[in-house]
């Protein structure tokens, strides 16, 4: 074999060598670590996170021996559990951020300033007191027939009022029924009646009465998180106990 053909071959060994150097460098696996979260739900609906890492194997060259590769790293039982208690938990990207709650419902709020304020109860006055006569104009009247105005209740970005406007009322005397637009006087000249029949054969020889008020009731709210500005709860209307009232015939003396 000639000079010339053995520096060729050795030319073309060493070039197949060095290819396949570079060719098995460009095979060696690059490690890696790709973070994540590993979050579980308590039964008390909380969520706890804790950071995560997977790395990937290396192997290393040089004289033909290469590096072990590592499996996924667990990472420690979320705060407040045991290993156990963390098996099956689900890996969450970002973690578990609080939940916010939902504004308030405004009519809820307006129900509970209505309960705490609540309507009065009408007392129930008449003259004369506790005995008339039939045909005599008997003056009647109540106490409570007032505007009621709830306190402020604020929940969230909102803030709720309601206010209860007296209309008029309602007496039950027992043999009919009387309407008036206001809360009465006891010189009978705003709200009064004029008994047709003696009590006598009523239940204990008496009337039982009761005033109703009726009340029309009105809302407002103010904030962000108002439903709506403002609404109408229509009548309301709140009853007085019975109050017994003796209704008597006027005995004339003709002289016989």
């Amino acid at each position: 074999m000639s000079p010339t053909s053995l520096i060729r071959r050795r030319a073309a060994s060493g070039a197949i060598t060095a290819s396949a150097l570079v060719t098995a460098a460009l095979l060696v696996p690059i490690a890696t670590a790709a973070p994540a979260f590993g979050c579980i739900v308590r039964p008390d609906g909380t969520m706890s996170c804790n950071p995560r890492s997977t790395e990937t194997g290396s192997t290393g060259g040089g004289g033909g021996s290469g590096g072990g590769g590592g499996g996924p790293v667990e990472p420690p039982p979320p705060e407040g559990l045991t290993a156990n208690e963390a098996v099956g938990f689900v890996p969450v990207d970002g973690g578990g951020a609080p939940l916010q709650a939902a504004p308030p419902n405004t009519f809820e709020l307006v129900q509970s300033a209505l309960a705490k304020k609540g309507l009065p109860v009408p007392e129930v006055h008449t003259a004369p007191n506790g005995k008339t006569y039939v045909r005599m104009r008997t003056a009647l009247w109540v106490e409570g027939f007032n505007v009621v105005q709830t306190a402020p209740v604020s929940a969230g970005a909102q803030t709720v009022q309601a206010t209860a406007q007296p209309r008029s009322v309602t007496w039950n005397l027992g043999e009919d029924k009387l309407v008036c637009q206001n809360a009465g006087s006891k010189d009978g000249k705003a709200c009064s009646y004029a008994y047709k029949r003696s009590s006598a054969g009523q239940p204990g020889g008496k009337y039982e009465i009761t005033a109703t008020i009726s009340w029309h009731i009105t809302w407002t709210c103010q904030g962000a998180d108002c439903d709506a500005p403002g609404g109408d709860l229509g009548e309301h209307t709140m009853t007085s106990q019975p109050t017994p009232l003796i209704v008597s015939e006027i005995q004339t003396n003709t002289g016989r």
